[in-house]
């Protein structure tokens, strides 16, 4: 418990890295426009149970117009996006690591007290999110 919430307090901490300096795309919402990433959305939250701010953000793409950045992982680069819950940002975020061209997609929310782990990420995976976020 007390790991989870030390990675909850440094995850709202260092959202900021996602606006760092560094090559940067899309908002999230902008970047789900093409079909490939709305369908790694999609596989990524199908047999889960997101809060409903996530399942909204889902079906109108409306968040924070937060850039996307690169994640280096295993000689490709994925893409990690963000979002959050409206006027409740501090305590509800979530962070989507894209696979090249959309291919598969995964989440992180940090929500309350906890984190959770949305597109079962293996352990790879969470690693890279979470490297990302230290940056």
């Amino acid at each position: 418990m007390l790991v989870r919430l030390l990675l909850l307090l440094l995850l709202v901490t260092l959202t900021p890295a996602l606006a760092a300096d560094g090559p940067k795309g899309p908002a999230m919402g902008e970047l789900m426009k093409q079909p490939a990433y709305i369908y790694a959305w999609q596989g990524m939250v199908a047999g889960e149970t997101p809060p409903q701010w996530v399942t909204e953000f889902g079906a109108t793409l409306g968040g924070p117009p937060t850039p996307t950045i690169p994640v280096p992982l295993d000689g490709e680069t994925y893409t990690l996006g963000f979002t959050c819950k409206a006027n409740d940002c501090e305590a509800n975020q979530l962070y989507v690591l894209f696979a090249p061209e959309g291919r598969d997609a995964w989440g992180m929310l940090a929500a309350g007290d906890g984190i959770s782990w949305l597109g079962r990420p293996d352990k790879r995976i969470q690693d890279a999110i979470t490297e990302a976020l230290r940056k």
